[in-house]
This record gives C-alpha cells, structure tokens and sequence, in this order.
C-alpha cells in the first residue's frame, strides 16, 4: 500500500485539503490578525531556549540555579515514599547541530580511540559510585523507584555488557516498584546498528518497558544540516525494528530545523502514517548555539529557518495531522495512540510535589523537604555540567552537586503556573494558604492570568473534581511554552535576565518578505 493510500485509509486528507484545513483552523483563532495584539503582550514564537531547556520542561529553569554546596541541600531535602530515577549517559555516535545538551563523541565500544574508551570507563565508574551514594541514602528513607529513565545522549551507544552492568548496580542500591516504567533512548543508528536489534531484545528480557529515541525529521536536507549521519530510510528501519520488540515506543520530531518547513512537516506526517508509533513528541526547535543557534542569527542563513507564521501555520497542521492518525493530544508537543502510552516520566520532571532524582553529569533532581524545612518547600538541584569535572568530584568520594535553588513559597506558586498551566491549573489548599500571605504576589499573577483570559491564550474550566480552575486555549497551546515562561517568577527572571539568558523575543537579522500562509506544492 503506497503511502498515500495508507494516509487516506487512516484519515489524513490530501495536502491541498489539509493546509486549507490547517489555514482555516488558524484564521478561526484569529491567527495572523491576532500577532501584534500578542507580540505587545510578551508572546511571539521564540527560537532561544527557555531558561536553559527546549520547553518549560522543569521548574525552577536550570539556567536560573545558583551555586550551592552539596551539604546545604543535602539538609534541606527529606526522600520518602517513592521517586523516579533519571541516568545521563553522555556519549553520542554524532554531534547534532542543534543539541545544547551535555553530550560526547563516542562511537561505540571498538569503534574510539583507546583516550575514549579510557574516558567512558572513567564516567561510567562514577556513575555506578553516584548511584550507590544515592542509592545508600535512599535505603535509609525507605524510598523506592516508581519509574526509571536512562538517557543522554544516547545510552544505546553503550554495548549490552555495559548496559547489563549499569542495570545491575540500580538493581543492587534501589528497591524498584513491581510494575514500574523502564525506559532507555536510543537512536536510529544505534538501533539499525548490527546487532541492535539484539541488543533492544535484551533490554525487554531485562524489563526495560519504554523505548524512545529522536529522528528530527524524515527529509534528508534537515537531517543533513542536523548533522544526524543518516538518511530517511534509516529511522523507518529503525521504527519497524522498535515496534517488533516494544509495544510502548516513542519517536522525537522537531519542527522548525535548518531548512525545515510545513511542507517537510506534512511529510513528516505522511512517514509517521505509515510507523505510527505508540507516542511522538515534535517539539518546536529551539537554538543555543552549537551551530544552529548561530545560524538562525547569522544574515546569510536566518532565511532558511521558519519564520513565526510559517511556524504556527506548521504546528496547526501537525495538529490536525496527527488527530487524523488518532492520536491524542496530551499538550501542545506529546501525542499518544492510546492514554495508557502516556509517558509518567513527563509529568513527574515537572512536578515537585514528585520527587526525582538525576544521576550523570548535568542531571537535574527535585526533591521534597527535610522534616526540617529549613524555610523551603523542596529543593531542585543540578550536577556539575562538565563531565570531567563531575567525573573528577564523584571519584573523589563527592557528590556532584554544582547548582540549585530552594523551592520557597514564591517559587511553588510561580511553578503552579509554570508548569500547571500546561495540563490545567487549580489551587489547592497550599496554593491558597500561599496566595492569602503573599498578596502582592499573587495579584501580579492573577492580573497577569487575566489579560491572557482577555486574549483568548486561557480560559476558566472545571475539573473532574468539580474545581474550578485555569487551563490553555486552543490558541495558547499554539504559544504554549511562551505562556508558560511568562509566569517565571520575579526572582527567576532577574536572575536570567543578569545571566543574559536568551529569554527574549528572537533575533530577526534579515526580514522575510510579507508571508502568506503556506498553500500546497507539488
């Protein structure tokens, strides 16, 4: 069966009907007549990362955390019940040109230089001693892993001995919750690998229940300039070998990549017909620097990225595309076949009242309270980003801790916002105990809140419970992230804002001409 055919049988709608569709759906919401009224109120599509990630994926923003010593947060953080795990192994078979993640080259076990392979066992040494530091203090609280989460990165990477090894050491330090999620990335390469399948077999057999990895794009012109070191036909090998061995699956796009366009998104969407994976992500693509960021603000090259129409025109189509397929939504990037797909991952690393806990040079962790509370809520906390200065602290008999910033009052109701706006909000008890002490606060975000009412990015709900509550329009889902950033709090944003975060609206070096929302071509 063609692709075409596949698409029709599964709903999708021919390219000419579906960019009248998307173009349609767009003006409904009042899209482009609404964009100045928007941009004066702090909302336009940015190409910079949010205070240091590709989303309001974590708050407080890890690009907002301030020096620490590990002693400090130690006393101030209490485990207790249950938390998840997350494990950063740093080694990448290629350097993508739009990661700012912290990432090696490696390219496999025989495959590096005798330095490399020195340098992994290295890291990998003090990985399995983090984990058992971490692992000796958790013991003592009675915390078990509800969820674990091995990533990078590509961990993939690693051979099956490695990767044995790794799951023997958290199986030794933790108690692991019957039935918890078990996820590694991997990528195509690795995956298509000889021997890769093999090697995701032995994942299942370990009980690993969660594989998710990145494509980018299904159009050889991005994945080129992505610098991702393969071909379209490589990822499609890569998803028919994924979903013989995983029921649970998730694929990575993102939109908005050097030369990408809605026309690559609409055969994207064709591709993603024919795999239909359990779970796809398709993040809007945001630059540091590493080149891609440098690209976007250099006059020779800024041309050839989206611009903020063709970008929201795009992300409508992907909408509508993947409701088409089935999917459904469960934010403006995530889309599942089915809701026991959905990823508990996600919601933990966005959550503080769900403690999580990062291993690996760069991780970052929240955790609840001591009993003692030394004036805080929680605590988000980060490792040392360098890998040779984490290696270095955790050999010594240290543990990593380079950043982090107490979640006080003032924090936990900005992060109500931040991060609760994205699945709908509602103040419980702490929330309004926090509002009746902070008034002046709390004003500024309820003014705030309700000039977004007043365009059409939120609207008043009621939740399952019967509360009544906050939640993003169809229209804020389209400036989702944006929205969300807006609510950091006063504190995090003067602290960006000395870093010279790149929170701003994004740099324009050369103007495109006036664009009319994309039609199909041929």
């Amino acid at each position: 069966m063609t692709t075409d055919a596949l698409a029709q049988r599964v709903g999708m709608r021919s390219q000419a009907a579906a960019f009248d569709d998307a173009r349609a759906a767009l003006a409904r919401l009042g899209v482009p007549d609404m964009l100045p009224a928007l941009h004066a109120a702090g909302l336009s599509i940015r190409r910079s990362v949010l205070g240091g990630t590709h989303s309001v994926a974590v708050y407080p923003p890890i690009d907002s955390l301030m020096s620490v010593e590990s002693s400090s947060v130690l006393n101030a953080i209490g485990f207790g019940g249950d938390t998840s795990l997350y494990v950063h192994i740093p080694f990448c078979e290629t350097r993508c040109t739009f990661c700012h993640y912290t990432v090696q080259h490696y390219a496999g076990k025989g495959r590096a230089s005798q330095a490399g392979e020195n340098e992994v066992a290295r890291y990998l040494d003090a990985l399995r001693r983090e984990l058992a530091l971490w692992g000796a203090r958790l013991a003592q609280s009675g915390t078990a892993l509800s969820s674990i989460y091995i990533g990078g990165g590509t961990p993939l990477v690693l051979d099956e001995e490695t990767l044995r090894d790794l799951i023997r050491v958290i199986g030794d330090n933790y108690d692991i919750r019957p039935g918890a999620e078990v996820c590694i990335e991997g990528s195509p390469l690795t995956i298509t690998a000889p021997g890769g399948a093999d090697k995701l077999r032995f994942l299942r057999a370990q009980g690993f229940t969660r594989l998710s990895f990145g494509v980018q794009s299904f159009d050889d012109a991005v994945l080129k300039y992505a610098g991702r070191g393969y071909k379209r036909d490589v990822p499609i090998c890569a998803a028919q070998i994924a979903s013989e061995i995983f029921d649970n699956w998730n694929l990575d796009l993102i939109q908005g990549l050097y030369k990408g366009s809605p026309t690559e998104a609409w055969q994207n969407l064709r591709t993603i017909a024919e795999l239909l994976p359990a779970h796809l992500t398709w993040y809007h693509g945001r630059f540091a620097d590493r080149p891609q960021g440098d690209w976007y603000r250099s006059e020779e090259r800024h041309g050839e990225f989206e611009d903020e129409r063709e970008t929201l025109f795009g992300r409508m189509l992907i909408w509508q595309g993947m409701e088409a397929l089935g999917y459904h939504p469960c934010d403006g990037n995530r889309f599942v076949r089915a809701q026991h797909y959905t990823d508990p991952f996600k919601k933990v690393r966005t959550s503080v009242s769900r403690d999580l806990l990062g291993v690996g040079a760069a991780s970052y962790s929240h955790v609840g309270a001591s009993p003692a509370g030394y004036g805080c809520r929680g605590y988000e906390f980060r490792n040392d980003t360098q890998i040779h200065a984490y290696t270095d602290r955790v050999l010594s008999g240290e543990l990593p801790i380079a950043t982090g910033r107490a979640i006080d009052d003032e924090e936990l109701l900005a992060m109500s916002y931040a991060t609760g706006l994205r699945s709908g909000r509602v103040e419980d008890a702490v929330l309004h105990a926090i509002a009746a002490g902070k008034p002046q606060l709390c004003a500024h975000y309820r003014e705030l809140a309700g000039r977004l009412v007043g365009l059409g990015i939120l609207e008043p709900y009621v939740d399952n419970e019967g509360d009544a509550g906050l939640r993003l329009t169809r229209l804020g889902r389209l400036f989702e992230d944006e929205t969300l950033a807006l609510f950091f709090s006063p504190a995090v944003k003067r602290t960006l804002t000395a870093r010279a975060n790149p929170m701003a609206a994004p740099v324009r070096i050369v103007a495109k001409p006036a664009v009319i929302l994309p039609t199909a071509r041929a």
